[in-house]
């Protein structure tokens, strides 16, 4: 009779969330469509992206209540006590929603400041503030945690995975971020099983690795607009004078994916060696030189589940379902193509709209 009633009242509370997160989809949408972006004072680039997401409100917070409900999923910690992060938090949509359906503690965090104070200004005008706002990278967010005795039961993001520049020490950093259990639930886009997805976006590589851009309305300033192929050549001609031309061209081409301290550290080995032992782990795969911000670092989810176990995670690796929103044509695409992704399991990851990294840390 015990395990019967606690498997009534885990049902129950799965029901119960899976309300409070329906409600608070309808609440936020609504009030996000209300947010007059343009002059709401923001800085250009989150009118852009806010913007956007607003268009495809209910496209995108489908996304993120499941991201919310994983978080969530089985814990024993009660709504009013958890503690999560939205990581690489951007607009802070999923903060707002992690907020709206009542979660207790919701920390922001995003490495850009521009984003860190639209977001509090955001909270405001939306009435959903939040608890923490932490500008900085996995460095700065441990340490703000410590500083505070924050000890967090889940970490979260969308489309933030595939821009993080050192995959592996992430993971082992993230590991530091509590002494006890928690969740990670990490979505990405960049799925490099689904042949369809991989097709533009190595199109999209090739132009940011060749190609220089123009700067348009709403441009997050902190991306570089030039090709990265010509910021290397300009970090190895800066730093190594004396290489010639060819020298340059070659160490340039060698070094893609690599930001500018570790295309340095390249340079310095070929002086030393006359060649250097790093190679591209994609045909395509590049980064942002200076930041070290990935055009949607296509990788392999084999290697990805490694990384996290080796860092101390037990890790499964998701399937994303489409969310059913659009028209009558699309819905019916898109129930069609998450029933396949069921019936199949991992197996329909080639036809996913993302996957999603389900990792816990035991203490």
């Amino acid at each position: 009779m015990m395990i019967e009633s606690r498997i009534s009242d885990y049902c129950d509370r799965e029901t119960q969330l899976s309300g409070l997160i329906a409600s608070a989809q309808v609440r936020l949408r609504d009030k996000l469509v209300e947010l007059d972006v343009r002059s709401s004072g923001i800085s250009e680039y989150n009118q852009r992206y806010l913007g956007e997401k607003i268009r495809n409100a209910v496209t995108i917070l489908q996304l993120y209540s499941r991201l919310i409900s994983l978080s969530l999923h089985g814990s024993s910690v009660s709504l009013e006590r958890f503690i999560l992060v939205d990581y690489g938090g951007g607009s802070g949509v999923l903060s707002f929603l992690a907020k709206e359906m009542g979660i207790g503690t919701v920390i922001y965090n995003d490495i850009y400041d521009v984003s860190c104070d639209d977001v509090k200004f955001l909270s405001k005008t939306l009435g959903l503030p939040l608890d923490h706002v932490v500008c900085g990278d996995i460095d700065d967010l441990i340490s703000y945690l410590r500083v505070n005795s924050i000890f967090i039961n889940a970490i979260t993001s969308y489309d933030v995975l595939e821009h993080i520049y050192d995959v592996e020490h992430h993971f082992k950093k993230l590991f530091t971020l509590s002494d006890g259990q928690f969740r990670v639930v990490y979505a990405s886009g960049a799925n490099i099983a689904n042949p369809m997805y991989v097709h533009v976006v190595k199109k999209k590589q090739i132009d940011a690795e060749y190609k220089n851009r123009e700067k348009k309305w709403g441009h997050k300033e902190r991306d570089s607009l030039r090709a990265y192929l010509d910021v290397r050549k300009e970090i190895i001609s800066a730093y190594a004078g004396d290489l010639s031309s060819k020298q340059v061209e070659q160490l340039s081409i060698s070094t893609r994916g690599l930001i500018k301290s570790d295309i340095e550290r390249c340079v310095d080995e070929y002086r030393q060696q006359g060649s250097i032992g790093y190679r591209p782990d994609h045909t395509t795969n590049t980064c942002d030189p200076y930041t070290g911000n990935w055009c949607e670092h296509l990788m392999s989810t084999r290697w990805l589940r490694q990384v996290i176990r080796d860092a101390g995670f037990s890790v499964e690796i998701l399937t994303g379902f489409y969310a059913v929103s659009g028209s009558l044509p699309k819905k019916a695409v898109k129930l069609f193509l998450n029933a396949a992704i069921r019936l199949l399991g991992r197996r329909g990851m080639f036809m996913a709209s993302c996957y999603i990294v389900y990792a816990n840390r035991l203490g």
